[in-house]
């Protein structure tokens, strides 16, 4: 028994707006990424991120009235929803120079809220780890990316790996404009979330793609886009049911997690929808327009 039955949408009769949706979302993501820039958190400029909890209430306004005379420059503050502080300081020098902020602030808001003593918990990095984690990380996605491309090329061919890898790009883009664009920080949680959105979408494309290669075998006189439309649709029963569970889990870790994981959750959730449309109208439609206009031999 089917719990979605089988549909009969025209996904690639309507690639052309499929084509356009995309390529507007991505152009708004470079858009932000040029015009507001990324805010890299503390992971990858260096320097410490304070975790403040309060058992009291404590508005944003007395934090910050109480921070204004540590002498600290560029530290910024922000209150999540469970009424917990982050403080994020900038590294200022050598490591012996960071500790000394670290102890100044930590001592700071004990001696401010004596009647009310915070929870705190730190996490430093040193200016060079932070810029070798860059590195390795742009290293490690663009590696990814490259495997996956040969992968797929070697499992299906080139058109699918072509596809694949350009659809990860595709959903990778529009996560980081989103979290640009609401002016979130990057941190390794963030590349966490998208390495895992990456992974996903990933998966989803080979399904698809590995029912497009089993219809083209069976139905070898049909046209290729017919091929094709009837993969979608016969994956697409599948597909809906795994984005939706994982799409309930991330909205529940968003709205019910602790404070540490809303940014993977958030990032999840995004890149579940995004991923979820690429794998349908993105994967598939470039390998019909890739062989309408480079056909394959043996459909020639």
């Amino acid at each position: 028994m089917r719990l979605i039955p089988e549909t009969n949408i025209d996904f690639v009769g309507k690639r052309r707006v499929f084509f356009a949706v995309s390529s507007l979302l991505v152009l708004a993501s470079i858009a932000a990424l040029v015009f507001i820039g990324i805010r890299w958190g503390v992971d990858f400029t260096g320097g410490s991120r304070f975790q403040v909890h309060f058992e009291k209430p404590v508005k944003l306004e007395a934090m910050r009235a109480a921070l204004t005379g540590a002498g600290i420059a560029g530290a910024t503050i922000q209150q999540d929803q469970s009424g917990d502080f982050i403080l994020r300081v900038g590294a200022t020098g050598g490591e012996s120079e960071n500790e000394a902020v670290r102890q100044r602030v930590e001592e700071l808001l004990r001696s401010a809220f004596v009647d009310n003593p915070p929870d705190i918990s730190v996490d430093a990095v040193g200016p060079q780890v932070s810029r070798e984690l860059r590195g390795r990380v742009l290293l490690a996605v663009g590696l990814g990316l490259l495997a996956i491309l040969i992968y797929v090329s070697f499992r299906f061919d080139l058109r699918f790996g072509t596809g694949a890898v350009l659809s990860l790009i595709h959903d990778a883009l529009i996560a980081v404009g989103f979290v640009v664009l609401f002016q979130h920080e990057v941190t390794i949680t963030i590349v966490a979330a998208l390495l895992t959105v990456i992974g996903y979408s990933v998966n989803d494309s080979i399904v698809v793609s590995d029912r497009i290669r089993e219809d083209l075998r069976k139905m070898r006189k049909e046209p290729f886009d017919v091929v094709v439309n009837r993969a979608i649709n016969q994956t697409l029963g599948r597909t809906a049911i795994t984005s939706l569970t994982l799409l309930l889990v991330s909205l529940a870790l968003l709205f019910l997690g602790a404070a540490s994981i809303r940014d993977f959750a958030l990032i999840m959730t995004v890149g579940t929808v995004v991923g979820t449309y690429s794998s349908v109208g993105v994967v598939a439609n470039f390998v019909v327009e890739w062989e309408r206009r480079f056909p394959s031999r043996h459909r020639r």
